[in-house]
């Protein structure tokens, strides 16, 4: 089938169902069996009722042919129409597609075949559509009322043999406004791009149920032709699936918008945790891009037992590491065009890992990895003129992806506060595996690039930051934008006597009107941060005794911010913080828009850590001994937050309430 956003790549993993199998049968009395996949005893039948099955464009399922595959696993079967098996090779039904920047994925020259580890996907609940409407003659829209992942369960009843139906799967409808003339009520598929994302299914007769296994969809709204009049409501089912299969955690407040929010990240956390960490469920992309789960990791760790999911995930880094050292933007399948914000994924995920869970092998099994992407950065970024890390020239070359005013930026500011967040952390992960000359190593080098940070984009006098002049504006003009500050601050970066200051000047970023990319100026509080920014701005301000502004970001409704796409109905976390509203639809933004992203849902991280004030203990990571203080609302909008985490040394609750002039707390451990 189909993979990645790039119409070429097909058939990465191979072009046909295939199995490799080896099961070892164990009898009472100590014998063994031990049955292998071989062309000489195989057979095998491909006229069984699924004709096709793909990730992106569905499955194609005939049930009349059902009864030819009727008991196939009886000793009893007549398998007189099954052919041989035949051995698939390697060479010849993989894709060839690769680039400089992406590895060839039919070089098995290092292949090694190891057990499946880390949660599987499985069945996790199961929705009923909410309505229907005939959107057009025989037309049918139903409305599952959440934006899933997922695959229909639709109860039949009485159709005729033959009858093809065809459901096809969207995430939003068009809506009445001028622009969509034609269209209105339609299931909008732009989105979805080159994903055909359809399934076929051809009726038997009498009882059947529409159930496909080879693919899954990201949808809300599921469209139903062929047959001649709606079926009922609870006919229309939707099983959803997920590697994520229950939470580790809850928040709630007395704010029911930011309620929603928090369920938002939850089901985006479920529909992306699929197998890999990945965008976005619906559309022909549905990769793992490496910036994402940077960025979301430390939020998804609280919501849910993550660590072996995360450490497959990192294998598949490593898996896909150039030779240079370079972590792939993507994973498995290499490539991408994130550059060092997406790449330094793969030091900053074992790193939550390890602080959410404790687990010293996983840094120890990354760590050469982690070593190699260093000296990439180091030996093959830095201008050595001018001393400014300028990351290796890729097609799009990104920043803080989707930041309403990221043009402003100086990108080099942040690849450079992000490589100081690696060193920091590669200096920690040397001391915790006892390699004191790598640690030495480590924080020389993080001192020498702190230093040039302060005197290249902090002007002195105002605290301010600044241009370098490599990537953004001229040399030593302001750059004074929330991301620009956010970095620095959560990282630690900045200088003892600019430290106040400087945030003080995020806060004023914050607190003031802004103009963004687009020539709009928009209100006080509006978050102005992209994918980068947005996971780190809440913990810069709160640990710099700017809570108030903090709440005030959290509960602003007008675009841009986090409780806008509330407003707008969503039910998961997108892409894009303008993805849809009333007055402009899709902003003509038809195409590149995802409904269901976890990337703005990293504010969730805050919630646990500060609004509730569960808070790890870096010094002794996993929880065996953690900090209790929350951050009570001094806006007064939020009168209460409750909610608790599941650690591994059991449940930590918390829970603050303002009630009489009074603030009551509320702990169990």
């Amino acid at each position: 089938g189909g993979a990645t956003f790039t119409g070429d790549n097909w058939n990465f993993f191979g072009d046909r169902q295939s199995l490799l199998a080896k099961l070892v049968i164990t009898y009472a009395d100590g014998r063994t069996d031990v049955v292998v996949t071989d062309p000489l005893s195989w057979q095998y039948f491909s006229e069984g009722p699924i004709t096709y099955g793909s990730f992106f464009q569905g499955e194609v399922y005939d049930a009349l042919r059902e009864t030819a595959v009727e008991g196939w696993s009886m000793a009893s079967y007549d398998a007189s129409a099954w052919k041989p098996a035949h051995e698939v090779a390697l060479e010849g039904n993989i894709s060839t597609a690769g680039n400089p920047n992406m590895p060839w994925v039919n070089d098995y020259s290092g292949f090694e075949l190891t057990g499946q580890f880390g949660q599987t996907v499985k069945q996790i609940n199961e929705l009923t559509a909410l309505s229907v409407e005939e959107v057009r003659p025989g037309v049918f829209v139903y409305d599952m009322g959440q934006n899933m992942v997922g695959v229909p369960r639709i109860s039949l009843s009485g159709m005729k043999p033959g009858t093809e139906i065809t459901l096809r799967f969207a995430e939003v409808k068009y809506p009445d406004l001028p622009e969509y003339e034609g269209n209105i009520g339609m299931i909008m598929l732009e989105n979805i791009r080159a994903a055909m994302a359809q399934d076929v299914y051809i009726a038997k007769g009498g009882q059947e149920i529409i159930s496909p296994r080879f693919t899954y969809h990201g949808y809300r709204f599921i469209e139903i032709t062929g047959i001649d009049k709606p079926l009922p409501v609870g006919a229309v089912k939707g099983v959803v699936l997920s590697s994520i299969h229950e939470l580790a955690s809850r928040y709630e407040t007395s704010n029911t918008q930011v309620n929603q929010l928090w369920k938002n990240i939850t089901w985006s956390s479920y529909g992306n945790f699929l197998s890999i960490p990945t965008d976005c469920p619906q559309r022909n992309e549905r990769l793992g891009w490496a910036g994402d789960i940077s960025v979301f990791s430390r939020t998804a760790t609280y919501l849910a037992d993550v660590p072996q999911f995360l450490r497959r995930y990192l294998r598949s880094m490593r898996d896909v590491q150039r030779t240079d050292g370079r972590f792939p933007d993507i994973a498995p399948l290499g490539g991408g065009f994130g550059g060092l914000l997406w790449g330094s994924a793969g030091i900053t995920v074992p790193w939550e890992v390890y602080q959410q869970y404790g687990d010293k092998s996983l840094l120890a099994e990354h760590y050469e990895a982690m070593c190699r992407y260093v000296d990439y950065v180091r030996t093959k970024n830095i201008n050595p003129e001018s001393g400014i890390l300028e990351q290796e020239k890729v097609w799009g070359n990104l920043g803080d992806w989707l930041g309403p005013e990221d043009n402003k930026n100086d990108k080099t500011l942040m690849w450079e506060a992000y490589f100081l967040y690696d060193l920091d952390i590669m200096k920690k992960v040397a001391q915790i595996l006892g390699k004191k000359e790598d640690a030495e190593k480590f924080e020389k080098l993080y001192d020498e690039r702190k230093s040039f940070f302060n005197r290249t984009y902090i002007d002195p006098q105002t605290a301010k930051t600044i241009s370098s002049g490599a990537n953004g504006p001229e040399k030593g003009k302001l750059v004074d934008i929330q991301t620009s500050y956010v970095l620095p601050l959560s990282f630690g970066i900045v200088n003892p006597e600019w430290k106040e200051q400087f945030a003080a000047n995020l806060a004023h970023t914050v607190q003031r009107e802004n103009v963004a990319d687009d020539g709009k100026t928009y209100p006080a509080y509006s978050l102005m941060t992209g994918f980068i920014g947005t996971a780190w701005i809440s913990k810069a301000l709160s640990d710099n005794g700017y809570d108030e502004v903090a709440y005030n970001l959290l509960q602003q409704t007008t675009y841009p911010s986090w409780l806008y796409s509330v407003e707008q109905g969503a039910t998961t976390i997108w892409e894009r913080l303008n993805s849809y509203t009333h007055v402009d639809g899709f902003g003509e933004n038809n195409r590149m828009n995802s409904f269901n992203h976890y990337s703005f849902g990293a504010v969730g991280a805050w919630m646990y850590a500060y609004s509730l004030g569960i808070m790890r203990d870096e010094n002794h990571p996993g929880f065996k001994h953690f900090m209790l203080c929350p951050k009570v609302d001094p806006t007064g909008k939020i009168t209460f937050a409750r909610g608790y985490y599941d650690s591994l040394y059991g449940r930590i609750e918390s829970a603050w309430e303002v009630k009489g002039g009074e603030v009551r707390y509320s702990f169990t451990v």
